[in-house]
């Protein structure tokens, strides 16, 4: 079956968009769509961007900027607080982030679910996240990556895409 909105055509067979329509619906925050490829995690970003015209937040190339002029003590409260002014602007949302690896850098003394948990609160977010979920464990890259991370049960609307 087929319907549309926005002016795009969308299948409701397609477990993206029921994701995101059951999300839309509730009263969650953050949804991450999960994948460990990059690419694939770009193209749905675009398919978002062409069917719902979210604003987006590319939180790599913008906020590298930022933290640019930052000494390295002062690098991760201003992420932090880069992130809550720059989405509050934003909001009420959804905003679809992306390209959020830099987040995941160790000398920013992160916790990146933690932050766009927190950051969601005030705008709802889509957040494209690469790596997996499986058991109710969610990872961020994979064994072996430098910046590997794994939260149990992380209590955020996840899909992971196919």
């Amino acid at each position: 079956m087929w319907y549309t909105m926005l002016g795009q055509t969308i299948c409701y067979c397609d477990p993206m968009h029921n994701a995101i329509t059951d999300f839309l619906r509730t009263s969650h925050t953050c949804l991450l769509l999960v994948h460990p490829a990059v690419s694939k995690l770009e193209g749905a970003a675009a398919q978002l961007l062409s069917v719902y015209s979210w604003p987006r937040l590319s939180v790599g190339g913008e906020l590298s900027a930022v933290l640019f002029s930052e000494t390295s003590q002062r690098r991760s409260r201003a992420a932090r607080q880069w992130m809550k002014i720059h989405l509050r602007e934003m909001s009420p949302g959804p905003v679809l982030c992306t390209e959020i690896d830099l987040l995941f850098d160790p000398t920013l003394k992160l916790d990146p679910l933690r932050l766009v948990r927190d950051v969601s609160r005030m705008t709802r977010l889509v957040v494209t996240w690469p790596g997996s979920y499986v058991d109710n464990v969610l990872a961020y890259a994979a064994p072996g990556h430098s910046h590997y991370r794994t939260w149990r049960r992380p209590e955020v609307f996840i899909k992971v895409l196919e």
